[in-house]
């Protein structure tokens, strides 16, 4: 299992969802870089044999990144491995590599501003000196061969993401099956640019469109892979918790609620009037209740005798003695008021989606125990 939540190499998907990027990541590199690098390091610097117009040389070149960038990622798959990563550090990997990968796709379209200036300088600075080394490996395909494998050494920022998630595809047939499906992705446009780099430097239009296509993309995927690193982390179950309208009325339920009981799946909750006061209840969502309201005679008076709750269409007048109201709980978690009909006197009914983490707060409130929620 990769750290995309990707099985390889049978899910083919997962393969050309890695593919896919490594299309998208080349049109960024090409807008971020102007290619300037990559077409005369495919074209040797003389010898007719290796016109740009020749295939061979390009080629070579491109197989060389293949070959690199997938030794790459082997190693580092193997040593991901014998960390041990566990599954949870693998998503956390996966979680800062999507990350990383939005942010390289938000700079593309301009919506952030990532100072990747000293990569940049770094990037020319090593294309520089490999371009010198040009002379010396020949003018034959295995000199194209070598001087790609040789840019794996680049500062390159989809590389990078791609190589840290192999790190942690816990193994290094994954790592280098990640690392292969991105290098191949970036060949079409690598090998389009060497084939025709004249044609498209003169279309600075096309070259915008392709940015902007490419970044949409490359933020897209970069979230898809952060939204699998979240779930194989085990971080998102943790903050949909932290979120939850459950745990915060957990810290938050006020000391008179009752909360209801489920039997034969049905919950009953009881509550008792005070003359300026009703009592709030807990109720697990999606379930019928029956909700016995308790009243005394000395307790009834022109606000508390009145019960309404707008939301559930229940509306009744309270008389002494016990008044069951039956509804039920809405499919969704949270608050819903109820009142009196002037609404002088308001309380809430909470709906949970567990009940039983609120099992060890049940009560029955006494008399004088009840919240006020009460207009000055």
């Amino acid at each position: 299992m990769s750290p995309l939540g990707l099985a390889l190499p049978e899910a083919g998907t997962g393969i050309g969802a890695l593919f896919l990027f490594g299309l998208a990541s080349s049109v960024h590199c090409l807008a971020m870089c102007g290619g300037f690098f990559l077409v005369p390091a495919a074209v040797p610097s003389t010898g007719a044999s290796m016109a740009p117009g020749r295939l061979a040389p390009h080629a070579a070149y491109n197989a060389g990144r293949l070959v690199s960038y997938t030794a790459l990622g082997a190693l580092l798959g193997g040593l991901g491995s014998a960390l041990s990563l566990p599954a949870a550090a693998r998503g956390i990997v996966a979680l800062v590599a999507g990350a990383f990968l939005v942010a390289i796709g938000l700079s593309s379209l301009g919506a952030v501003r990532l100072r990747l200036s000293r990569a940049e300088r770094a990037a020319r600075s090593i294309a520089t000196r490999l371009l010198e080394l040009r002379p010396r490996l020949g003018s034959s395909a295995t000199g194209s061969f070598a001087l790609g494998s040789l840019t794996a050494l680049m500062p390159c920022a989809p590389l990078q993401a791609t190589l840290f998630a192999a790190l942690g595809s816990g193994s290094a047939f994954s790592g280098a099956a990640s690392a292969l499906a991105f290098a191949a992705g970036t060949i079409p446009m690598m090998l389009g640019v060497g084939l025709a780099a004249d044609r498209l430097a003169s279309i600075p239009a096309l070259a915008r469109r392709a940015r902007i296509t490419a970044g949409a993309i490359v933020v897209i995927l970069g979230a898809l892979m952060a939204g699998r690193g979240l779930v194989a982390s085990g971080l998102s179950a943790k903050i949909a918790s932290a979120l939850s309208f459950d745990t915060h009325l957990e810290a938050s339920l006020p000391p008179d609620a009752c909360v209801a009981r489920i039997d034969r799946g049905v919950q009953r909750v009881d509550t008792r009037v005070e003359p300026m006061a009703f009592h709030p209840i807990v109720v697990q969502r999606a379930l019928p209740v029956e909700w016995t309201i308790r009243a005394a005679v000395a307790d009834l008076n022109e606000h508390s005798s009145t019960f309404s709750v707008p939301d559930l269409g229940i509306e009744r007048r309270l008389v002494a003695g016990d008044n069951l109201v039956n509804f039920t709980a809405p499919d969704v978690a949270g608050e819903i008021d109820y009142s009196s009909l002037c609404a002088m006197i308001r309380s809430k009914i909470y709906v949970v989606d567990d009940l039983g983490r609120f099992a060890k707060m049940a009560k029955r409130p006494e008399s004088g125990t009840a919240g006020k929620e009460q207009l000055p």
